[in-house]
């Protein structure tokens, strides 16, 4: 009897164990290869020689975590940038892009209206000084929450550009659900993005909401992404004037960065770092006092003292 239930449950089985064993079976006499750094901020050393800090390779996810209306586009438009090249690196030193041949970059907007969303897409080119035709934004606020999920699934395998896509921008990732504390659809959403960078070995790079009042990111779905991200970049004002925005490494598989900080000059209305000391653009020339510091011989300055100096 026992045999037989095992026999139905086996002819009712849909896994080919076989072929998920093959899949899954790890060689160890094999050589793995490091992934492909795409995306680095600042560096690091080790056994006394300098690397850059690995934060965004292929085949993983990561996440910009910050409360709401704290330049955490900013920040994305900013990594953009960084691998797209050009000069961006006036904006932001500390981030560098390891773009070895033109890939296409998606950069895909769930939440902002066409007027927001073109704007925060052109600030790449801004920065950049650079028209690249593989940066391929897309604006989905229109779009239902099934519309968004498939699109991107078919943008990532079925596309024109699936073959040669190497950074994917979702801003908006919690738009991919109806309830950001549903639990089963967080697992879900996290597992995609686990499936798609694995499977196509790009990466992809998720912006999401502080919740309130806190330093995590918001609902189940934030909960889940960051226990499954490689890097999670965490962003928060310095002050009640938000002008100033500290950028910590939160979370992380390898090294971490050192924080740095960044703001938005009134000329250009770009994001630049900024000194994370006096909070002031690096690239702009200190204008202090040129007067001379008046210079004194030891034996005048104290000349008014009976006793000797104890020291």
């Amino acid at each position: 009897m026992l045999d037989e239930i095992q026999i139905k449950k086996t002819q009712q089985d849909p896994f080919d164990f076989e072929d998920l064993i093959s899949k899954t079976l790890v060689d160890l006499s094999v050589k793995v290869e490091r992934p492909e750094t795409l995306i680095s901020i600042g560096s690091h050393l080790y056994k006394d020689k300098d690397y850059p800090t690995a934060v965004m390779t292929a085949g993983e996810f990561s996440c910009i975590v910050a409360p709401s209306k704290t330049k955490k586009s900013f920040l994305k438009s900013a990594i953009c940038a960084a691998y797209v090249g050009g000069k961006s690196n006036s904006h932001f030193p500390n981030i560098k892009g390891h773009r070895d041949k033109d890939y296409y970059i998606l950069d895909i907007d769930t939440e902002q209206s066409n007027y927001y969303a073109t704007r925060t897409f052109k600030r790449v080119n801004e920065m950049t000084g650079i028209d690249y035709k593989n940066h391929i934004p897309f604006k989905m606020r229109a779009l239902s929450v099934n519309e968004r999920l498939e699109l991107i699934k078919h943008l990532i395998y079925n596309s024109k550009y699936s073959d040669d896509t190497k950074l994917v921008f979702i801003d908006g990732i919690a738009d991919l659900m109806l309830d950001v504390n549903d639990m089963e659809m967080s697992n879900i959403i996290a597992n995609y993005l686990l499936k798609w960078t694995e499977e196509k070995k790009i990466h992809i790079c998720v912006v999401i909401h502080a919740a309130f009042g806190t330093s995590k990111a918001t609902g189940n779905l934030g909960s889940t992404l960051i226990k499954k991200a490689e890097s999670v970049l965490m962003l928060s004002p310095t002050d009640d004037s938000k002008k100033v925005i500290k950028t910590i490494h939160q979370y992380s598989r390898g090294y971490s960065f050192d924080e740095f900080h960044f703001s938005i000059k009134d000329k250009d209305a770009l994001p630049y770092k900024v000194d994370d000391f006096r909070h002031e653009f690096e690239d702009d020339s200190y204008n202090g006092s040129t007067e001379t510091i008046p210079f004194i011989e030891p034996k005048d300055a104290f000349n008014d003292l009976d006793n000797d100096v104890p020291f």
